[in-house]
């Protein structure tokens, strides 16, 4: 995010999009951690974090009526 924080980070659908892909690998993320006997813990708090900004965005583009 180049040093800015979401709060004031200026959002477009094309940010909420983005955001929505990234968190779409979580599958193929899983599949990868367990064949390398990755920590699955690690990979839940990773994706935790990831829908927390997805659902960040999501609240900014419809308080600012971006999307409704």
């Amino acid at each position: 995010m180049n040093g800015e924080n979401q709060e004031t980070k200026t959002c477009d659908r094309f940010d909420l999009e983005q955001e929505i892909l990234e968190c779409w690998k979580v599958t193929t993320d899983i599949s990868l951690f367990k064949e390398q006997d990755g920590d699955l813990d690690a990979l839940a708090t990773y994706y935790e974090q990831k829908f927390k900004r997805l659902w960040s965005t999501f609240e900014t583009l419809t308080h600012e009526g971006k999307i409704v």
